[in-house]
């Protein structure tokens, strides 16, 4: 197999029936992979998953935590040539409430797919991030910004190219602000805010999926791709939510300060990847700190500053007009 090249490999999603992890699979099938192998600890997502992607015979389905390596050494053993890890927990709130989990999740969990990786000669090791990483001032943040590391440092004395791709927001996914709102305005007629003058960088779950694929095709190990992201902010959502039908009857919203450890604004780079900073048509791309880099195809020096959320480019109103209207498309009747 050729680095990067997705046709024809056998892939591993860690994580792979979550949000994220769910339509990266989708998207892999097309790019005819020539096996994927799913990767989680949730039986009843793999249950509706599997019925789901029935008529594909080269995805197959894995019990298992990234937490424990005995499970995930057996992922390993199928023979995999991409790892496309994107399990994690992500929730700021829940990570500030159960550290230890956090930590066991994001860094030891990372720790052992890295190890796996280089052991068992994978081309290509593939971590999903966050902003959240970027200056962390959160449980969540932090886990992440050591599991950056810990995938860069990966690179070191092997022949695996473990790189890193920090979203933001992914507009819809489960338990995120889209869906929270419709379900607190169904439910109770109210929605709980820490601050209407909150930004965030944002992207919908297709767009979030297709650029870590593309991120695999073309890393060269050691980068933190990250994407070029729009922004938006609470003000901005509830604005639009309040003119849309679902919302007609109108509903309260309260406004309960920062939770602990929340940043008011996210950046996508810190000031010291500034200097490394390169641009591609899709993404900004991190160059790694250490030995001889090659640019990945296309990439330009970045003239940039570190981006703050609350100076982004804005989604147009329209545009998380029709977000909204597939988060409710999504989520169950009942």
């Amino acid at each position: 197999m050729k680095a990067g090249r997705i046709e024809g490999a056998r892939v591993l999603v860690t994580g792979g029936t979550g949000s994220i992890g769910a339509e990266i699979v989708r998207q892999l099938l097309p790019r005819k992979p020539a096996k994927v192998i799913v990767f989680s600890r949730d039986d009843s997502k793999h249950f509706h998953f599997q019925q789901e992607l029935a008529a594909h015979a080269n995805v197959e389905f894995m019990i298992g935590d990234v937490r424990d390596r005995e499970s995930l050494e057996r992922a390993f053993q199928k023979g995999v040539d991409i790892v496309v890890h994107a399990a994690a927990l992500k929730h700021v709130l829940i990570c500030e409430q159960n550290p230890t989990e956090a930590v066991k999740t994001n860094i030891l969990g990372t720790q052992n797919v890295v190890d796996l990786a280089k052991g068992h000669g994978v081309g290509i090791m593939m971590m999903v991030s966050t902003d959240k990483a970027v200056s962390p001032t959160s449980t969540m943040g932090a886990s992440k910004f050591v599991a950056e590391r810990l995938t860069i440092d990966g690179n070191v004395d092997s022949d695996t190219k473990c790189a890193c791709v920090r979203f933001g927001n992914v507009l819809g996914s489960r338990g995120s602000v889209i869906p929270a709102f419709v379900r607190g305005i169904r439910e109770r007629q109210a929605v709980w805010v820490s601050d209407l003058e909150v930004t965030r960088f944002a992207m919908p779950i297709p767009e979030a999926a297709r650029l870590v694929l593309d991120a695999v095709e073309m890393c060269n190990g050691g980068e933190i791709f990250v994407l070029r992201m729009k922004a938006f902010s609470l003000r901005q959502l509830l604005g639009i939510i309040q003119s849309m039908p679902f919302a007609a009857g109108g509903f309260e919203v309260e406004e309960r300060g920062l939770i602990r450890s929340e940043k008011l604004h996210e950046d996508l780079v810190s000031s010291d990847e500034v200097p490394r900073l390169w641009q591609t048509e899709s993404h900004w791309v991190v160059a790694p700190p250490f030995g001889d880099w090659t640019p990945v195809s296309g990439a330009v020096p970045a003239p940039i500053e570190a981006v703050a959320s609350d100076a982004a480019e804005r989604y147009a109103d329209d545009e998380l007009r029709a977000e909204i209207d597939a988060a409710i498309a999504r989520m169950p009747l009942d």
